[in-house]
């Protein structure tokens, strides 16, 4: 069992993974009574040993079986001793001794603030993992409120460029539910989120590539569906300089409500569509 003196040393989830530990259980089964990935109680094992100056996982189990050698594990020099050593000894200031504990404290606290910001990011993506219902549904509408927000307020000016976001979002619709379905431990929510909101953003690239480049070079173009029709054109100022002049009009969210049902049922689609094969395959067995 674990004295005062070690849990001190560890911050809270520290302890616990170390109380599973003596227990004489192994990652996997930390990680699943503590509802964390192996990787989250991996780290935290590696700041275990750090603070109780081990190297392995047997030297922490053999430090922790003799509870008279803890205090002797952490060979931190007296301070009260060392003021006295400071005193005798004009030539040694404390100025760098506490220089250095400042220096530690603030490397200390940087240290647990980054491994706390660490462990939320992963128990978030825990959460979502185990439910994949709800991660869905975040990633259904993390796409639906970018394509509006392109439609809307950025704006398509070449027809092509249409066409090309919904080839986008026709594709990531299907595979992005494809691998939802097989959702496992090297799952990101994270990263199928950011995908989620920057492949539609190609329609916009392509968009503006084609505005400074190929329309720079003189004339204009428009392009209208349903309820949404822009025109882009360059023109000169009376200074004698080029600018881009562009014009967007929408009377509803028409477009974006057909775009976002279309996307949805795909992805759901795609989403269940070999599960319910699956089901009926193990039945026939």
């Amino acid at each position: 069992m674990m004295n005062d003196e070690v849990k001190a040393l560890l911050s809270k989830r520290e302890a616990e993974v170390t109380g599973l530990l003596l227990q004489g259980m192994s990652n996997k089964q930390i990680a699943f009574a503590l509802g964390l990935s192996e990787r989250t109680v991996e780290f935290h094992l590696k700041n275990i040993y750090t603070k109780m100056q081990v190297a392995s996982r047997v030297e922490l189990i053999l430090l922790l079986g003799k509870p008279t050698n803890v205090i002797s594990a952490d060979p931190v020099e007296s301070t009260v001793a060392a003021s006295e050593k400071n005193i005798d000894n004009g030539n040694q200031p404390l100025s760098p001794r506490w220089a250095k504990i400042w220096r530690d404290t603030f490397s200390l606290i940087r240290k647990e603030v980054a491994m706390n910001i660490r462990i939320s990011f992963e128990e978030l993506e825990n959460y979502l993992r185990s439910r994949p219902a709800l991660f869905g549904a975040l990633m259904f509408f993390t796409a639906s409120l970018t394509t509006r927000f392109i439609l809307a307020e950025l704006g398509l000016y070449h027809w092509v460029s249409y066409i090309l976001l919904g080839l986008v979002l026709t594709v990531c619709s299907i595979a992005l539910g494809m691998y939802w379905k097989k959702m496992n431990e090297r799952f990101s929510p994270f990263t199928l989120l950011v995908l989620a909101v920057s492949m539609p953003l190609t329609a916009v690239l392509f968009d503006q590539v084609y505005l400074n480049t190929v329309l720079r070079n003189g004339g204009q173009i428009a392009a209208s569906v349903l309820n949404i029709s822009t025109q882009a054109e360059w023109m000169v100022s009376p200074e004698g300089y080029a600018y881009l002049h562009t014009e967007r009009h929408a009377t509803s969210d028409v477009l974006w409500w057909i775009v976002s049902f279309s996307t949805g049922f795909l992805f759901l689609m795609s989403a269940f569509s070999d599960r319910w094969g699956d089901k009926q395959t193990v039945q026939s067995m």
